[in-house]
């Protein structure tokens, strides 16, 4: 672990923040010592904060895109933690964002009220989190100047990106799963589960919405925050499949059975190849950002099977053709 590392928390008393920064530092610590391989270089802080969306949005501003940062807040899942990536020239600095409500649970081992599961689930959480630091750095390392100077074009904007994220929950479930629990693999089977079953009626609901108010933003932002979430539900999945090293079946027959036959499964099988291939060659054989060219052709063939066909201009733009379909017919 870098020796500067520091724990800013922000938003409560200074003797909770103190003793949650404490504990937040010694689960870093301890993790590190019992893998020399972890890999912490370029995270030189942690912020634990009360205002979680606030804290995302004052360091979107300093990330490489200057876009604002969004999390998952929907009925179904609420984000609790966002590792960025901040440019600094040519280098760069990883920095993990927690809220504070979720990182108390590591504060209370000696307390009345330690509730053992709860404080075991934080500790998981935050090793999945620091593993997207050590696959950031693995990231930078083989593609820096990728990082720093492409911008996306066209139809790209929609689907490396998802690529990318899928790759990062893929890659971090997989590393962690040393730290789960049967509950928490059964959390993430039963949320693989209801996604499946949630997302296609909800996407064909906003196509049959769009027939009508014709604003194609408004539909991509809908796929953003359903379609997406399914998509990176089956990367974690994927990721305890892989790393327990269980077929889906066995981890739960539920999620199986409803997988099996759905119109998700294609997905799932294009996706776990490609993500297979590119953990074969990783990181050592990562060159550049064509090792996920593979995984962005599944994410394109995700967009076309949920009814959204996403094409280039010849002058780069994104042209999205959303064609009549059974469940999404024209309006009458």
């Amino acid at each position: 672990m870098e020796s500067d590392l520091q724990i800013v928390v922000k938003g409560l008393p200074e003797d909770i923040g103190c003793a949650i920064g404490n504990a937040v530092a010694t689960a870093v610590r301890t993790f590190k010592e019992a893998d020399n391989e972890f890999d912490f270089r370029r995270m030189h802080r942690i912020v634990v904060t009360t205002d979680f969306a606030g804290e995302l949005a004052e360091l979107s501003a300093a990330t490489a895109s200057g876009n604002s940062i969004t999390h998952t807040n929907e009925d179904y899942a609420v984000a609790i933690a966002k590792v960025m990536i901040i440019p600094h020239g040519d280098e760069f600095e990883i920095v993990p964002v927690i809220n504070a409500n979720f990182a108390a649970a590591l504060a209370q081992e000696e307390s009345d009220n330690f509730d053992r599961e709860q404080f075991r689930s934080a500790l998981h959480f935050l090793h999945h989190e620091l593993c997207h630091v050590h696959d950031d750095n693995k990231k930078i390392d083989a593609f820096a100047s990728d990082m720093l100077h492409t911008r996306y074009w066209g139809k790209d904007v929609y689907i490396r990106p998802l690529a990318e994220v899928c790759w990062s929950e893929y890659i971090a479930t997989l590393l962690s799963c040393s730290t789960a629990d049967e509950n928490d693999v059964n959390g993430m089977m039963e949320n693989f589960a209801e996604a499946v079953n949630r997302t296609k009626p909800l996407i064909d609901e906003e196509i049959l919405s769009y027939r009508h108010h014709a604003d194609l933003m408004k539909l991509l932002e809908a796929f953003g925050r359903h379609g997406e979430f399914l998509a990176k539900a089956a990367a974690y999945t994927l990721g305890y499949v892989d790393g327990l090293g269980k077929p889906l079946a066995e981890l739960s027959k539920e999620a199986a059975e409803v997988l099996a036959g759905s119109y998700f499964e294609s997905t799932w099988n294009s996706m776990h190849t490609a993500l297979s291939n590119m953990l074969k060659v990783y990181p050592e054989g990562w060159k550049n950002l064509s090792i996920m060219n593979e995984l962005v052709g599944a994410i394109e063939s995700y967009y076309a099977n949920m009814g959204l066909i996403l094409s280039t201009t010849e002058d780069g733009h994104a042209y999205l053709d959303v064609p009549f379909r059974t469940e999404t017919p024209p309006m009458t």
